[in-house]
């Protein structure tokens, strides 16, 4: 061959491989422009929007110190509440001190307008369902990238998804700002609104959702509202990651609905203020505890009840969204008892149609996982509920929601029981019967509930700090924005049956100390310190950690920090803080004793017996 020729051909192969890398090269660069995330809308928690207060003329209210009201219920000032209360209900209260007995329920009476007017007086709706006064969430209709930095961040620290914005961009990311109290058909139109919002502007054809806790009530009424429209879900929604969902509502609401606050002596007197009380302060808890007993025990029972009567008749009954957080199962009982009035026609009608969603919520999402929705939940389970409501110790839940319903009918036991050593799994939702669906405590049996194989649980996690918990957090993140993610068997680092932790604070303290110079420290320190942080890191990294572990590694980080601070206790705080652990013990003794041998009755109750 010429060389002539030669040239001309090695010319020609190099323009086609030049060319082939330039293709290449721009496949790549497309490919990594046009990589594409669904956008996901999270749907928060009850009072978990900013949700403001606002004159006639649309300015936020002030409080008498010029400072804004603050959500959910704009409580003025201390000091005129406490005027208020005692002007009001300090006399009538006096009075059955003395005589040992409310007469004409004056004192129930006074207490009960008091608590109804300060916490639920702003928020009260009007017969149709709407905020007598100007009260309105801040409105975000368009993703967090477009939002003020102040907005933003009001976002994320409430649901702190921070790991999905990483992968997937505040551009694709979208909260549903609402205001809990209103109506909750409405509140369903309006997430319907953002739904189309985020994908016109995404340019995707269909969104993840993400409800949390009451927004899986609001996510309820949205499928009933497509059906409503003869419209199909399965065209708009891609996955839906439900996070402690009210899918059933919530017994204890149910409870206080109809019951109003427990009359269980084992509650009144004893588990209930330990267990909303922090721990240092729970000899205050036990002092209320004995003080309480001052009280008659039926009197005292109908001042707490009188009080959650007022605040449902008086304040609460006209928001639908409220009556969305009931059970099926107890709806028509507390409907018979406050709804059945001629002026609750629109809120019954509107609380109706929630229950037929409510009903039907379970057959409606398993509808839409046949037409292609990817549903997923998260659940906290077996702290049981907060000793305020008659099930407080008869219901598996995470303080709030009892596990039923967060898990879409899993099957579980109250958390002083387990589960039968012969007990066999039921395998109710689960085709796969080598699969176990049953937690290592013998609590909860997976397999019952509707998508056993993409719903996980954390034990011992309380409703109130789901947010705190950066393993939850980090595996909402990953399904939504990762498709590859499809369960319970996709990651072991995220197993089906997982532990409650708190992580802010670990996470803040070594964040704090992370760039700490040990080296002027004495050797001993210095190593404690090194394996201090080295565990917290560690800690910090897993995604499976027993809750006591995860304390104990905190608690070491603490007490080392300190000790470099030099803020070792000195011998007046040790003093105190011994002093306060002997008061609490002897206080609980005696609130004890008095439970034992007087059950709900009051001091006066047992010495009128003699």
């Amino acid at each position: 061959m010429k060389r002539s020729a030669k040239k001309l051909i090695s010319v020609l192969l190099s323009l086609v491989l030049t060319f082939c890398g330039v293709l290449s090269v721009a496949a790549l660069a497309f490919e990594a422009q046009t990589e594409r995330f669904y956008p996901s809308i999270v749907i928060p928690g009850i009072f978990q929007s900013d949700v403001r207060l606002y004159d006639e003329n649309g300015n936020e209210m002030l409080k008498a110190d010029g400072t804004p009201y603050e959500r959910p219920f704009y409580l003025d000032d201390t000091d005129a509440i406490v005027k208020q209360a005692l002007e009001e209900a300090l006399a009538p209260i006096a009075g059955m001190l003395i005589l040992q007995k409310d007469k004409e329920e004056r004192a129930a009476k006074a207490v009960a307008d008091v608590v109804g007017r300060v916490v639920a007086g702003k928020i009260k709706n009007d017969e149709t369902g709407h905020p007598i006064n100007n009260i309105k969430a801040v409105p975000y209709n368009t993703s967090l990238a477009n939002l003020s930095e102040e907005d933003r961040a009001f976002a994320l620290n409430a649901i702190p998804l921070h790991a999905y914005v990483e992968k997937a961009g505040l551009e694709n990311l979208y909260f549903y700002s609402f205001a809990s109290l209103g109506s909750i058909k409405e509140l369903a139109e309006g997430l319907y609104d953002l739904i189309q919002i985020a994908k016109r502007e995404t340019g995707m054809p269909k969104v993840n959702l993400a409800p949390i806790s009451q927004g899986g009530t609001i996510f309820n009424a949205l499928m009933q509202l497509y059906r409503d429209r003869g419209l199909n879900i399965a065209d708009d929604i891609h996955r839906v990651c439900l996070v402690v969902p009210g899918s059933d509502g919530a017994a204890v609401f149910s409870d206080l609905y109809i019951n109003g606050l427990t009359d269980d002596p084992a509650a009144l007197y004893g588990a209930m203020l330990p267990s909303i009380m922090d721990s240092d302060q729970q000899w205050l808890a036990y002092l209320i505890n004995l003080l309480l007993r001052y009280f008659p025990g039926a009197d005292l029972c109908n001042i707490l009840d009188q009080t959650v009567y007022t605040l449902i008749e008086d304040y609460l009954e006209y928001s639908s969204a409220l009556w969305a957080l009931l059970t099926a199962a107890q709806y028509p009982a507390a409907r018979e008892k406050y709804l059945m009035d001629d002026d609750n026609a629109i809120i019954r009608a509107e609380a109706d149609w929630y229950q037929n969603a409510r009903l039907n919520h379970r057959a409606y999402m398993l509808e839409a996982a046949e037409n292609g929705v990817e549903f997923f939940d998260i659940v906290d389970y077996n702290f049981g509920l907060y000793a305020i409501c008659d099930s407080w110790d008869k219901l598996n839940a995470d303080g709030v929601i009892h596990t039923d319903s967060e898990s879409l009918g899993a099957y579980s036991v109250p958390p002083q029981a387990t589960l039968p050593e012969d007990y066999a799994q039921k395998n109710t939702y689960c085709a796969d019967p080598t699969h176990n669906h049953i937690d290592p405590h013998r609590k909860v049996d997976a397999s019952a509930g509707i998508f056993p194989e993409s719903t996980f649980y954390f034990y011992g996690q309380q409703h109130t700090t789901t947010a705190s918990n950066d393993v939850i957090i980090r595996l909402a993140s990953r399904i939504l924005w990762d498709d590859s993610f499809k369960g319970i068997y996709s990651d072991p680092g995220f197993p089906q049956f997982n532990y409650a932790r708190s992580s802010r604070k670990l996470i803040n303290l070594y964040n704090a100390w992370a760039d700490y110079d040990a080296s002027q420290l004495s050797d001993d320190l210095r190593l404690r310190f090194a394996a201090a942080m080295d565990d917290a890191k560690a800690a910090i990294d897993s995604t499976f950690m027993p809750t006591e572990e995860h304390e104990a590694v905190y608690a070491n980080l603490r007490d080392v920090t300190q000790e470099i601070e030099g803020k070792t206790p000195d011998l007046k705080t040790r003093a105190k803080d011994g002093f306060l652990k002997v008061l609490t013990k002897i206080l609980r003794f005696f609130s004890e004793l008095m439970l034992k041998f007087l059950g709900n009755k009051g001091y006066s109750d047992v010495l009128r017996i003699f």
